[in-house]
C-alpha cells in the first residue's frame, strides 16, 4: 500500500512540475529501505512514460521549437560521444 501511495504522491508532484523524482527517490530510500541505486533506477523507469506523454502534449499544442531541439540534440549526442 505504501508503494502505491508513494507512486501517487510523486506522480501528482511531477504533474505540477516540481520534480516528482526527488520525492520518489527520497521515499523509496527512507521509508521502504531501498538502496539509492535501486531508487534512482526506479525513478528513471518512472520518468520515461511521463516524459513521453509530455512530449506528445507539447507536439499537439505546437510548443516545440524543432530547429532548436534538433540542434541541441545533435550537439548533446556529439558531446556524449566525446565524453565517453
Amino acid at each position: 500500500m505504501l508503494n502505491i501511495l508513494i507512486g501517487g504522491i510523486s506522480g501528482i508532484v511531477s504533474a505540477m512540475g516540481m520534480g516528482g523524482g526527488t520525492i520518489l527517490i527520497l521515499c523509496l530510500s527512507l521509508f521502504l529501505g531501498k538502496d539509492q541505486h535501486i531508487a534512482q533506477g526506479a525513478n528513471l523507469v518512472f520518468f520515461i512514460p511521463t516524459s513521453i506523454v509530455s512530449i506528445i502534449m507539447n507536439i499537439k499544442q505546437k510548443l516545440i521549437k524543432w530547429k532548436t531541439g534538433i540542434t541541441v540534440s545533435i550537439f548533446g549526442i556529439i558531446g556524449a560521444i566525446i565524453r565517453r
